[in-house]
């Protein structure tokens, strides 16, 4: 290389980085060369990957999903993840962008009905091509894809437009919704279940009043744990039971708290005494 050529060069040189012009240039006197050093950037950008969850692109509650392509970048639709196949595209406004598969579609003459399948689209820009009858799409154009797992069929819908900068990212994966856990329906507690728990709970405080028990005790604890599970649906039988309570006792504290439908046996003076000096409280 002469000195004029290197001068030469030297001068051109930041006017084509500038302009983003790829450069191919001989290395001289051990340096590197310009497609050298621009090649880790143009990696960074090719390993770009976009994820996209299913239930965003099909379905009710999807909305339809805009896919840049810059030139010379071609970017791809994966679904890979969701180990979906494909079926059948539907580009609507082909003039200025084109796509092939990694497979073989429905519809098409050299493919055989049991082997028709893809996984990944591969989408490119082109230079405006005027097809007579296609009206212009200046919102992008529509990508309706249809693909097939197991018994079940999907569609997909995607617009399609040209970006411009530079490229943000190289493939669109389509990825599984994570499944949510489903709620736990707690049954619904009956008009009995807690008008029982509230005539304990009056019970309680009469017996409190009238000094038959007194909060510090240990009886007073199952009793609040009677009415916990009263409360919250349990069989009063059985939740007087995990309580450690008589039926007897909670049948007084019942009528004390003012209901009155209960078949228990007649009672002599204080309702809490069975013997004369001597309370049920135990």
């Amino acid at each position: 290389m002469k000195l004029r050529d290197i001068a030469d060069f030297s001068l051109r040189m930041p006017e084509a980085i500038a302009s983003g012009t790829a450069l191919r240039a001989i290395a001289f006197g051990g340096c590197l060369t310009i497609a050298t050093m621009l090649a880790p950037n143009q990696l960074v950008l090719a390993n770009t990957i976009r994820q996209v969850a299913a239930s965003q692109v099909s379905g009710e509650n999807a909305q339809l999903q805009t896919v840049k392509v810059w030139p010379g970048h071609g970017v791809s639709i994966s679904f890979y993840n969701t180990r979906e196949i494909i079926k059948k595209i539907w580009l609507d406004d082909p003039s200025r962008f084109v796509f092939d598969v990694d497979g073989c579609l429905e519809g098409l003459g050299k493919c055989s009905g049991s082997s028709t399948g893809a996984g990944l689209i591969h989408i490119r820009r082109i230079e405006t091509v005027k097809i007579p009858g296609l009206p212009p799409a200046p919102y992008g154009a529509h990508m309706t894809v249809i693909t097939e797992s197991g018994s079940t069929r999907k569609s997909y819908h995607f617009r399609i437009v040209a970006g411009s900068g530079t490229p943000e990212y190289s493939q669109i994966e389509i990825i599984g919704d994570t499944p949510s856990k489903p709620e736990e329906v707690k049954p619904k507690v009956s008009y009995t279940a807690l008008s029982d728990s509230r005539h304990i709970a009056k019970g309680m405080q009469v017996a409190l009043k009238n000094q038959w028990v007194t909060t510090d005790s240990k009886l007073w604890k199952r009793l609040n744990q009677l009415v916990e599970l009263r409360s919250q649906g349990e069989e009063l039988v059985v939740a007087a039971s995990t309580a450690g309570v008589s039926m007897q006792l909670v049948e007084k504290l019942m009528l004390l708290g003012g209901k009155r439908l209960l078949e228990i046996p007649p009672q002599r003076n204080n309702p809490f005494t069975t013997n004369p000096g001597k309370s049920s409280f135990k």
